[in-house]
């Protein structure tokens, strides 16, 4: 996957990360205790994080299927009865089957500041999916790795797609100083700055006031609030990749 345009020609990756993370999160509400506290995600539980994974995943469907927002009257929530490592498989496989009959680049609704196009879920649940799922097997214990491929394509959607969407929805400027994050295992590098006032991104090797180096999974994790900045190593002016890391979380 190309780190300019990911998924706009083939979503099988996306979808295959998509069933196997799902198989997972089943597997971990399954086995795991369902009341255990998920760091990343304060005062939620395991039952919470699924709860909100197959709520978002369904969510999701209803847009890829229909073009449109989901009515706030339409409940995506599981019910008494539901099986949670049932529950969501099923919704995974709903989202799958959505993506699967639809073309990468056909018209879609979403609420990201980004082109409408359905392969922007199927990275999106997909990213979702795996993190949430390292959320999951990390509460109860369970070894939680993530492929870095993958991981290369979250950094590539939290610096595209997330991160201005953060700057924009609190009302800040980025800082005056620029970053570079350079991903040591796999193909992947990205400039930040800021422009008149802008925010700009390029994946291009590029001198930072900072620099930021460490695998994808790490990389990612770090910009996702999952791990401790002092796991990666940062070289150049450690202010100014703190002055990037600082900036409200998407």
């Amino acid at each position: 996957m190309s780190t300019s345009r990911p998924g706009t020609n083939d979503m099988s990756v996306y979808l295959t990360a998509l069933r196997a993370d799902a198989d997972l999160l089943s597997a971990a509400i399954r086995t795991g205790d369902a009341a255990a506290p998920v760091a990343a995600c304060p005062g939620w539980d395991l039952t919470k994080l699924l709860e909100h994974t197959g709520w978002v995943q369904r969510w999701a469907t209803h847009a890829v299927l229909n073009g449109e927002a989901p009515g706030r009257e339409i409940d995506f929530g599981p019910s008494s009865d539901d099986n949670l490592s049932v529950w969501i498989v099923d919704g995974a496989t709903a989202l799958i089957n959505a993506l699967s009959n639809a073309a990468p680049n056909d018209p879609t609704w979403h609420p990201f500041p980004f082109e409408q196009q359905v392969w922007v879920w199927a990275r999106r649940q997909a990213l979702e999916t795996a993190m949430h799922r390292w959320d999951a097997q990390t509460a109860i214990g369970v070894q939680a790795l993530l492929d870095s491929e993958l991981s290369r394509e979250g950094i590539q959607e939290y610096f595209e797609l997330g991160l201005p969407r953060a700057i924009s929805r609190a009302e800040v400027e980025p800082p005056t100083v620029s970053l570079h994050v350079h991903c040591t295992d796999v193909d992947g590098e990205w400039l930040v700055w800021n422009e008149n006032g802008t925010y700009r991104m390029l994946p291009v090797h590029d001198k930072g006031d900072a620099a930021i180096r460490g695998t994808a999974a790490n990389i990612w994790l770090l910009l996702m609030g999952r791990i401790d900045r002092s796991e990666l190593d940062i070289v150049g002016d450690a202010s100014a990749a703190d002055a990037w890391l600082d900036l409200p979380n998407w």
